[in-house]
């Protein structure tokens, strides 16, 4: 037994360099015992916890204690009815932690008001004696534990030595002395300032313990005391801040025990044999330097042996002393171990420092294993890699173990382990950690304020034990001497700690890691809720994220899958799921209280969210279950499709399907519903009218699988941290999707169906009543589906962009279907409440206009559209606007005063054809012409172009009405070219409809086209295709529709044109001012002009000569129609190509892709005929063999006119 310094540091150290790593710390007069120190808090206390803990999550499967022990609000009340004997705290295959004793009322006493910031106390478990001691600055108790097993400990309460003025937070040392099983232990307490007291029997305690012997040790003004050791039953050994060492030895005379003292080192006595011996014979001894010597130990004493083994730590260095049998003490060696721990440190813990200052290393405690192994606890400055900029400089003290090895003349490491335990600025009571050996070479536990951890040797297991209460604290640990376990005093109770070695042994360290983090949080769960356990359940720090990753999800599957380790069977399904609910809670809540959510992949996330969701979705389908059959309903569907599933997986050997799979296979929650489905389509083939009962339920069970899962997401998305969209849920898979879509259209035919009776009517209200939640679980499918599908997660799937382009088209035509039915079955409330959450505003503009449309003051969803437009602004008036052009109603979208956004609309939406009536409203002339001017080039019909060019050019001279000083004359000309295209339309149908002023009967449009053929393209009588054109060109012009400039020309150039060849001169200059069509095209239609005016004339009469005067030749040549156009194109300047062609430039045609581009719905027969009559036109010009007589009209038309 021993008690110890909390070894503060000093700040002498820093001097050198002006500067320290952590705060200025007080002098050496100031270090103080274990609980004691005024040093800063980072070096060895216990990081700060909320007193708050998690709220107790008590189920079926949490272990009762039947203690009904009261506990606080805060949970730092002392018990006052302890837990069973067989109480369980913490459990897991590695380790057990039950409750050991009681504590004695005095000590209760004592601690339950106890502030441990400001009073400090210390204690130990003497596993030789079977004592206990809890010490404070003026009070020190003993109690026999074993005793507490059974019954009240007797408590033995003893005076401390008083310091006139203590250090803050001082505590004496303690050891008590053991003189065997039948004799009460001593008691040696001593002062920080090395008053010591002596009491020779603990029972002197229950008399007030004022009998007792005093000794003071001979310190140095500010030398304290820093451990108080027990070497064997009669021997102990005392440090100081100086790195002196005392020796006390209890002695017996006359009968009574007392206690020797005398500093380390050789006798000094006249007699010694030194003194005697020449001094050349004389053996200088090694001098001991000083410094704070944090831990002493002392080795066993071997058979025949003269003396033993003391080390001590003192400061970076190690000091081996022989101690002898016969009272002296010699130093034999003391070595610095600093540099070289510094170097394993780095090596094994990269993020280490560099800086030796940085670093900021300290050896705190050490421990033997053998004659030449030990271990050592060594600490470190770290830094919190998560603090923010204004704490980046608080310091966070890391611990490791440090395995030495002692050879002859040196000390080597062997290896360096880490510890899982890390204190901050921020840590609770303070208290110096100290090792304790379990099991030589295999198990090692570390005390500290809060926290006792144990650390395998042997491999990478590790665990703690960590307290609860931010009011509670460790007291002592002690190794129970050939037994794997060690009990743990607190403040609060006494707990038994049992280590399962081969259990141990058997951790790998690849799946090791996170079967540790799954026994974390299962123990978490199973007995973290116990309001008397004193533990706390979190991760370690540094903790591996795959291992945390991989340690949750196991955890949460076997509790979806009512794992008995974590779940206990209940024959109450209700509360069996309820626990497993509370379970998988309590597993991210107690994630999130160890801030190791940020750890988690956003993937790891969403399956711990989709298991818990999947189990509220089974108790919520459950429920429903429990409901309808209380209520007498049938509910096979869910019976025979869970039966199905649980068949075709290979479990249909349960007696209670449905139980089973609510139990077991939650997991495949959405498995059921392709078997839904099934059973719907089989009701509907059987054709036995049950498909009213089987819908109404299938829909049922779908809906609330989807809803709940979804509901119960929707508001635990904070809770586990979800970053939408999610990950390919299983809400939205396609298949699905394509369930509810199925459901929905059969549920809408059984509710549209024809109505035989009253009983047929009464069975659809419920299937009816189902219709908007089917619509609404359909949207959500779909949208979460897209939302996927469009993240950059689904990017790395090729197919997934198309899958999205699908989906997306499917969803923009189911929308208007869905909210169709609805609307039809008395829904429309739910179908605009849909339309709206899902921004379907073409669907919102569609449903507001089912009634009465204009006037628009009459609708009856006015006031809706007007609200609609006032709260999403142009993103519903955009589709507003085009539902009303698609439906022709114009008269409504102007009838509105929506200025603005019918501004918008036609700038992001040109229809020219529409918005020059807005255009004109505001007063906008010049932008109303444009767009008449625009639309009217392409206007269809004869009668609209004319409007459309007359209103434009009558806009664009308004604007000189408007003060405007000039137009733009190339606007104006470009109506008045249009409106000559129209005369020219005219004009040419007032000529084609004279061939029928002769037929008096009433003719049909054929008729009417076949007349005019006959009797005004008589010449084109053997060209069957080009007649076929020009009758088709004919029957528009008769409907009304206007022409193209090359149909036109076409027209004007087939013809006969007796009497009117100044129709060919015409269609030049149409094609002439025709920039819009294509250079190769109007080409080609220059040359079928140029084609048909050559071939117009008889060239073989004309060109007979005999008896004609030259004045009658040329009046003949004059008289042509090459003349005429000739004539007419004498005085352009600027001439297009194809304007004039000679006859040779005539003679080309158009291939046939040509013509099947300029008529793409003609057959290929069709075209391939029109160029062979082309080809015939052509031959025909080439043997009447113009050349010359072009180059005579020309030079006629040349001299005609002043050329």
């Amino acid at each position: 037994m021993a008690t110890f310094s909390p070894h503060p540091r000093r700040t002498a150290r820093y001097s050198s360099i002006g500067m320290s790593p952590s705060p200025p710390r007080q002098g050496p007069t100031r270090r103080t015992r274990a609980g004691g120190s005024v040093q800063p808090q980072s070096r060895f206390s216990t990081p700060a916890r909320q007193v708050g803990n998690l709220p107790a999550v008590r189920d079926d499967e949490s272990m009762m204690s039947g203690s009904g022990m009261d506990v606080d609000d805060e949970s730092s009340e002392v018990f006052e009815r302890g837990p069973r004997a067989d109480t369980v705290f913490s459990k897991s295959k590695e380790m057990t932690v039950t409750f050991y004793a009681q504590l004695p009322v005095e000590v209760k006493q004592a601690l339950r008001n106890a502030d441990f910031f400001r009073d400090a106390y210390t204690g130990d478990v003497d596993t030789v004696t079977g004592f206990a001691v809890v010490a404070s600055l003026r009070t020190c108790f003993v109690w026999k534990y074993s005793q507490a097993l059974t019954g009240t400990p007797t408590c033995y309460i003893f005076g401390c030595p008083r310091e006139a003025y203590p250090p803050p937070m001082a505590t004496p040392f303690h050891a008590l002395v053991p003189f065997g099983s039948q004799r009460e232990p001593g008691l040696i307490i001593c002062s920080n300032i090395g008053q010591i007291r002596f009491w020779d029997s603990i029972g002197m305690g229950l008399a007030g313990g004022d009998n007792f012997s005093f000794t003071l040790l001979e310190l140095e003004e500010g030398e304290n005391v820093t451990n108080l050791i027990r070497a064997d039953a009669q021997t102990f050994i005392v440090s100081t801040s100086v790195g002196r060492l005392f020796r006390l030895v209890v002695t017996s005379s006359g009968g009574k025990y007392h206690l020797a003292v005398h500093p380390f080192g050789r006798p000094q006595s006249t007699l010694s044999l030194s003194r005697l011996l020449p001094s050349f014979l004389s053996e200088a001894e090694q001098q001991p330097q000083r410094g704070f010597i944090s831990a002493v130990i002392a080795g066993e004493l071997a058979r025949g042996a003269a003396g033993r083994n003391v080390w001590a730590l003192v400061d970076l260095r190690i000091q081996q002393w022989d101690m002898s049998i016969e009272g002296w003490e010699k130093l034999l060696m003391e070595e610095d171990i600093g540099d070289q721990t510094r170097a394993a440190v780095r090596e094994h813990f990269p993020n280490a420092p560099e800086s030796d200052v940085e670093l900021d290393l300290e050896l705190l405690d050490l421990k033997l294993q053998g004659s030449d192994d030990m271990v050592m606890l060594v600490s470190w400055a770290g830094q919190d890699e998560e603090a923010a900029t204004e704490f980046a400089t608080t310091p966070r003290r890391v611990y490791a173990i440090v395995y030495l090895r002692h050879l002859p003349g040196a000390f080597t490491i062997t290896k360096v382990q880490a510890v899982p335990y890390q204190s901050t600025s921020s840590s609770g009571a303070p208290m110096h950690p100290r090792l304790q050996v379990v099991v030589p070479e295999r198990l090692i536990a570390i005390q500290f304020g809060d926290t006792v951890t144990i650390c395998a040797q042997e491999n990478e297991y590790m665990d703690r034990l960590e307290l609860k209460s931010a009011m509670d604290r460790t007291l002592g640990v002690g190794v129970v001497r050939g037994e794997s376990e060690f009990l743990v005093l607190t403040a609060a109770t006494m707990m038994k700690t049992s280590i399962d070695l081969d259990e141990v042994a058997r951790f790998h360290p690849e799946t090791g890691r996170a079967t540790l983090i799954k026994s974390t949080m299962t123990k978490a769960i199973l007995y973290g809720s116990l309001p008397e356990n004193p533990l706390h359940f979190s991760f370690p720090p540094e903790i591996d994220e795959e291992a945390l990753m991989s340690g949750a999800e196991q955890l949460s599957e076997a509790i979806l899958e009512s794992d008995t380790e974590v779940v206990r069977a209940h024959h109450d399904l209700h509360a069996q799921m309820t626990g497993r609910k509370d379970r998988l809670s309590f597993l991210i809540k107690f994630i999130n209280d160890n801030s190791a959510l940020t750890k988690m992949s956003q993937r790891c996330r969403q399956t711990l969210a989709a298991d818990a969701e999947k189990l509220y979705a089974a108790h919520q389908l459950w429920l429903r279950h429990n409901d309808a059959l209380r209520a007498g309903i049938s509910d096979d569907v869910l019976h025979q499709a869970v039966y199905r599933y649980m068949n075709e997986i290979g479990e249909g050997h349960h007696e209670d399907s449905l139980r089973a799979f609510l139990r077991l296979r939650v997991r495949d929650l959405g498995g059921l519903l392709p078997h839904v489905a099934e059973l719907v389509r089989r009701s509907l083939s059987e054709m036995t009218g049950r498909s009213t009962q089987v819908i109404p339920q299938a829909n049922q069970i779908v809906l609330t699988i989807l809803q709940s899962a979804r509901n119960y997401r929707e508001y635990n998305l904070g809770v586990y941290g979800i970053v939408l969209p999610m990950i390919d849920p299983w809400t939205s898979q396609s298949v699905t999707i394509n369930i509810v879509v199925e459901l929905f259209h059969v549920t809408t035919q059984l509710v549209e169906a024809p109505s035989g009776d009253s009983d047929t009517a009464d069975s659809k209200k419920v299937p009816r009543s189902q219709l908007p939640e089917l619509a609404s679980c359909l949207f959500r499918c779909i949208q979460e589906r897209l939302d996927w599908l469009a993240s950059p997660s689904a990017a790395v799937d090729s197919g997934a962009e198309r899958e999205r382009s699908l989906l997306d088209d499917r969803f923009r035509q189911l929308r208007p279907e869905v909210l169709e039915v609805l609307r039809r079955n008395g829904f429309a409330d739910e179908a605009f409440k849909l339309a709206e959450d899902y921004h379907d505003f073409r669907s919102l503009a569609s449903l507001c206009h089912k009634g009465k449309v204009y006037p628009p003051e009459e609708n009856p969803n006015a006031t809706r559209i007007e609200m609609y437009v006032e709260k999403f602004k142009e993103a519903f008036t955009t589709e507003l606007y085009q539902w009303y052009i698609e439906h022709g109603e114009l008269r409504t979208m102007f009838a509105q005063e929506h200025n603005e956004y019918l501004d918008m609309f036609f700038a992001e939406h040109p229809h020219p054809g529409i918005s020059w009536i807005h255009d004109l409203g505001r007063g906008r002339y010049a932008l109303a012409s444009q767009a008449l001017l625009t639309e009217a080039e392409h206007a269809p019909e004869l009668v609209s172009k004319h409007l459309m060019l007359s209103v434009g050019k009558l806009s664009q001279l308004a604007q000189l009405h408007e003060g405007t000083k000039a137009i733009n004359q190339d606007v104006l000309d470009a109506f008045h070219d249009g409106l000559d295209f129209v005369s020219v339309h005219e004009t040419l149908i007032e000529d084609l409809k004279s061939a029928l002023a002769s037929v008096r009967a009433r003719q049909s449009l054929e008729m009417q086209v076949d007349t005019i053929a006959q009797k005004k393209a008589s010449n084109l009588s053997n060209r069957k295709a080009l007649l076929n054109v020009f009758k088709f060109l004919v029957r528009q012009l008769l409907l009304g529709k206007a022409l193209s400039v090359e149909d036109m020309a076409e027209v004007l150039s087939l013809k006969d044109n007796h009497g009117r060849v100044e129709d060919y001169t015409t269609a030049l200059h149409l094609l002439a001012r025709a920039e819009n069509v294509p250079s190769t095209r109007r080409l080609s239609v220059f040359r079928n002009v140029w084609r048909r005016i050559y071939i117009h004339d008889d060239w073989n009469m004309i060109r007979q000569t005999t008896g004609v005067s030259d004045e009658e030749l040329n009046q003949r040549l004059r008289s042509t129609a090459l003349y005429a156009a000739l004539q007419a194109i004498v005085h352009k300047r600027q001439r297009p190509e194809g304007y004039k062609l000679a006859p040779a430039e005539a003679l080309d045609v158009p291939s046939e892709d040509e013509v099947a581009l300029r008529w793409p719905s003609m057959s290929p027969e069709e075209v391939g005929a029109i160029v062979r009559d082309y080809q015939r036109d052509s031959r025909a010009l080439q043997d009447l063999d113009l050349e010359g007589v072009y180059q005579s009209v020309e030079q006629i038309v040349t001299t005609d006119e002043g050329f």
